[in-house]
């Protein structure tokens, strides 16, 4: 798909947002001033996971653990090594009259909506799916994350995701202090999926039944493997939690995303030639905290190391030392 096109697509989207979320686009209307192109640039790459659905080789993992003592979640991006010079830490601060919480999110350039913690100590996840489809009366994926890390608790998240939808397939984790819930959407709807045995997990495929017209293409076939990993993992860790607890309950999480077993397409991904995604970063947060870690790169040989404390301060890097 050629540049206009994904324009043309993304296109479709202008009267929703403009009726449900006016607020996103005059920030994207902003972030275009800034970057000295076309409003209409910004929001193809806001509206990405919907024009390029199916095209991407881009398999994460996303876990959360949570008991009466701590609640911890994490995920893994995987993608194109080429995309990861496009990644960025967004620090953003709201007018104190607005009400909302401040955010630290990983995203990519010009994207306004992704991966991280707010300062109401709320995470939110995201996984791709590759299942057909764009519902054009809902927000693209990338924006109603958006909405979901402006909440103020994990219920409040998830009713705007359920309220402002997303408009193509997708998994949704978000946590908070008290637990984590996995949301499976299609562009015919959103399936709630909750914790059972204190933990969940997810990667690139449905769990729960879907609408029979939707069909999940498994377009990542070691998502099912990486699954089934990841909830070897949590539930070893869960088993041995009487016996013997974690230091920190945060480096259970850190240690299962640096996991290789199936390598190069394991939890974590490295690049091959079978494979050209990896690893491109990690986050671990702490939702008892409201603190988190995020590593660029792969998390087992990090490039940089991040700590995340919205409700304090902006990102503070660890490593390389400044």
């Amino acid at each position: 798909m050629g540049w206009s096109a994904a324009i043309e697509s993304a296109e479709k989207f202008v009267p929703v947002l403009q009726d449900r979320a006016p607020d996103l686009v005059d920030e994207m209307k902003g972030v275009a001033d800034g970057a000295g192109v076309s409003f209409r640039d910004i929001l193809a790459l806001n509206a990405r996971s919907e024009i390029a659905l199916g095209m991407m080789d881009d398999g994460c993992t996303t876990v959360a653990w949570s008991t009466t003592s701590f609640s911890v979640a994490g995920q893994n991006w995987d993608w194109e090594d080429e995309q990861k010079g496009q990644l960025i830490l967004l620090h953003i601060i709201p007018e104190p009259s607005s009400n909302k919480p401040t955010i630290s999110q990983v995203t990519e350039a010009g994207i306004i909506g992704k991966i991280g913690l707010n300062s109401a100590r709320v995470a939110i996840f995201l996984n791709a799916i590759a299942a057909k489809g764009v519902d054009y009366s809902s927000l693209p994926i990338h924006l109603t994350l958006r909405k979901a890390l402006e909440a103020t608790s994990r219920e409040q998240a998830v009713e705007a995701l359920n309220s402002f939808g997303l408009a193509s397939s997708g998994h949704v984790m978000v946590a908070d202090s008290s637990a984590a819930t996995s949301l499976e959407s299609s562009s015919l709807g959103i399936v709630r999926l909750d914790m059972k045995d204190d933990w969940i997990a997810h990667t690139n495929h449905f769990l729960a039944q879907q609408d029979p017209r939707i069909r999940d293409t498994v377009l990542w076939p070691d998502s099912l493997p990486r699954m089934e990993r990841a909830k070897t993992l949590l539930a070893t860790a869960s088993a041995q939690l009487a016996q013997s607890p974690p230091e920190s309950p945060a480096s259970v999480i850190q240690r299962l995303l640096e996991d290789e077993q199936g390598l190069p397409t394991s939890i974590n991904r490295k690049s091959s030639p079978e494979s050209l995604g990896s690893t491109l970063f990690s986050i671990t947060t702490d939702l008892t905290a409201g603190t988190a870690v995020v590593k660029l790169g792969r998390p087992s040989e990090p490039e940089e190391i991040w700590a995340l404390k919205p409700d304090e301060d902006a990102p503070v890097r660890l490593f390389p030392d400044s």
